[in-house]
């Protein structure tokens, strides 16, 4: 009994080590495996576009190919839309295996990840009634997803939530730019996705650009009832307020440049309408639920390029600024450029991560602003840890957007080269020296920088209108594009390696997954780049302009897609009025090598010829029966 019991033993461990020795089957040949979502604008509430994900990864890249497609219907006519926009500019969401797309004509779209088959829509019906509302034009950038809804700003100065399912509208906010105090003017329609902590939902307002612009602001509701909890400002009232930088900001509040007496002037308010204002993003704000700290951008001063009607530094513009969840209250703020010249504003993301520093771990805000440069700032206090000048951005009639360098502004200026007003060179031009959102991953901040210099002829202040007025003239001077991809150490902002894409500027987001950092380019490919060498992996050639990166997430059988839009043009080229499509990459299903279950075959045959051969020679000893 005892040797027929070291025999069975003998013959398990046999088919362990025998199926261990097996060569390893990859992951995707079955699927399954961790579920990764992109749940926000930029992946997560800490604005960071990284993916975790790693079954697309350096070694296969090389095999993704086209999934699936999914056209963008056409733009039908839209109540309550000025000018209807085509196609999709917002990344698309990939949640519990459905992808949602938001258009330009405020359409919501919710697609199987598997297949690319519509699941539902949803389109909203917009109230202009009562609302000073100006020029609404199709321009949506983005949705967020929250406990099972699909949340977005819409032009009409709403906020709703979709069922995520079902697309059931579940919860709606409506009039949140109606009965503003203080306000003179007009909004538009380039608000941000909401943003939340617990039962508070954050949302920012949309300021017309032009001299209607409305006061901007940040708005939180209780998502139990609606009710508005508290409101922070980005501007003073119409007719201004000679205190203002004091009285917004007041201890322990702080901010890195000094107070200005009469700050903005009156607003250029002519007893019934203001002609300049400024407001919050339209990128994501960052929530830290440890803390309660809300970190946004804000946008540049209206009107762009003529500042004749507002002088001082014109807080709260051009800035990064932390604000208390809970209250609203306004905890530091750092102004990346007094007195904006030169519509370079801090649109786009914000993220949130940690560096060392003095030998413990800091939460750290990361910023890149139009003005080029990419700052890293105390998450408690707003101190300056580092700040990155790329030495790749030409620089030139830009001055007061240097500040973080010479610590100098003038105040008072009307425009660049006054009182002379004829044209000038503006480098970077009016798209900025970064027009696009950072990635935060592998101890790295990536950004993407661009040239892309213009002419301005400035022109007097006062015609009112959707168009901004503070210019009578802009040419773009192509032939001074490109772009430069940068890595830059967490904690130091040092370069880690750079990247050069020749002949385009860049517009959109950088997205790091699978050890490498991704780039939609203008010049219709995808750049494919290691996450730590800056070397390029692969390169996928989509074919039309590229003004969005890639997103990713897994379908509901837990294979990983890589989502790419595909927009119509609007940026750096004439607008080709297409709708545009959304395609879903995958990895080819692999050839599999016979080896693998050769292997497999002997080992199973092994196994029970061993079996059979015990049980043979355990019979063979058996004593014969007696008769």
């Amino acid at each position: 009994m005892l040797q027929n019991h070291k025999n069975k033993i003998n013959i398990i461990l046999l088919i362990i080590l025998l199926f261990n020795a097996l060569p390893a089957f990859p992951n995707y040949l079955f699927g399954g495996g961790s579920t990764y979502n992109w749940t926000f604008m930029n992946s997560n509430p800490l604005g960071t576009d990284f993916s975790p994900q790693n079954q697309i990864s350096k070694s296969n890249i090389q095999n993704l190919y086209q999934d699936w497609i999914f056209a963008i219907p056409s733009s039908p006519d839209v109540a309550g839309l000025n000018l209807t926009g085509q196609g999709a500019i917002a990344p698309p969401l990939i949640v519990n295996g459905i992808v949602y797309l938001l258009t330009n004509y405020a359409t919501v779209y919710a697609i199987d990840g598997a297949d690319g088959s519509l699941i539902w829509s949803y389109q909203p019906t917009l109230n202009r009634t009562g609302l000073p509302l100006g020029y609404l034009i199709g321009h949506m950038h983005g949705i967020n997803y929250y406990r099972g809804e699909i949340w977005l700003q819409l032009p009409d100065c709403s906020v709703v939530a979709l069922d995520a399912n079902t697309g059931v509208e579940k919860f709606r906010i409506t009039g949140i730019c109606a009965d503003v105090p203080g306000n003179a003017g007009l909004y538009a329609t380039r608000g941000t996705a909401p943003v939340f902590f617990g039962d508070i939902m954050i949302v920012g307002s949309s300021v017309s650009e032009g001299t209607d612009a409305g006061r901007g602001f940040v708005a939180a509701y209780s998502i139990t009832n609606g009710s508005l909890l508290w409101r922070w400002f980005v501007t003073p009232p119409a007719g201004g307020d000679q205190n203002w930088d004091t009285d917004s900001c007041q201890q322990p509040c702080h901010g890195n440049v000094q107070p200005f007496p009469g700050d903005w002037g009156t607003m250029g308010y002519n007893g019934n309408n203001t002609l300049e204002g400024a407001d919050s993003s339209w990128g994501q704000f960052a929530v830290d639920n440890t803390t309660g700290m809300v970190y946004l951008g804000t946008g540049q001063p209206s009107p762009d390029w003529n500042a004749t009607l507002r002088p001082g530094p014109n807080l709260y513009s051009d800035s990064i600024i932390a604000l208390n969840a809970t209250t609203g209250k306004l905890i530091w703020y750092f102004q990346t450029t007094p007195h904006d010249l030169y519509d370079f504003d801090c649109g786009w993301n914000v993220a949130l991560g940690t560096i060392d520093a003095g030998n413990r771990n800091t939460d750290v805000v990361f910023k890149a602003c139009k003005n080029g440069y990419v700052y890293a700032l105390d998450a408690l206090t707003g101190k300056l840890f580092w700040y990155f000048d790329p030495p790749s951005i030409l620089r030139d009639n830009t001055l007061n957007s240097q500040y973080v360098q010479t610590g100098a502004y003038d105040p008072t200026l009307p425009w660049v080269g006054y009182p002379n007003s004829t044209y000038y060179t503006q480098c970077p031009g009016v798209n900025g020296g970064v027009e696009s959102d950072i990635a935060l991953a592998y101890g790295n901040v990536y950004v993407a920088t661009h040239n892309f210099c213009s002419v301005i002829t400035p022109s007097p202040v006062g015609r009112f209108g959707n168009n901004v007025t503070g210019t009578s003239g802009i040419a773009y001077l192509t032939q001074s594009a490109n772009t430069t991809i940068y890595a830059l150490d967490q904690s130091t902002g040092k370069p880690v390696w750079s990247f050069v894409i020749p002949g385009v500027p860049f517009r959109g987001w950088l997205t790091a997954s699978g050890g490498m950092v991704f780039a939609g380019s203008l010049d219709g490919n995808i750049y494919m780049l290691d996450a730590h060498s800056g070397k390029l992996v692969s390169k996928l050639y989509v074919g039309p302009s590229l003004y969005e990166g890639p997103v990713f997430g897994s379908t509901i059988t837990g294979d990983v897609i890589m989502l790419q839009l595909v927009s119509s043009s609007s940026y750096y080229q004439p607008s080709s009025g297409t709708p545009g499509v959304l395609i879903a990459y995958g990895l080819k299903p692999q050839t599999l090598s016979p080896l693998p279950f050769l292997y497999a075959a002997v080992a199973v045959l092994a196994a029970v010829s061993t079996i059979a051969l015990v049980k043979l020679r355990s019979l063979s000893r058996k004593p014969t029966s007696k008769q």
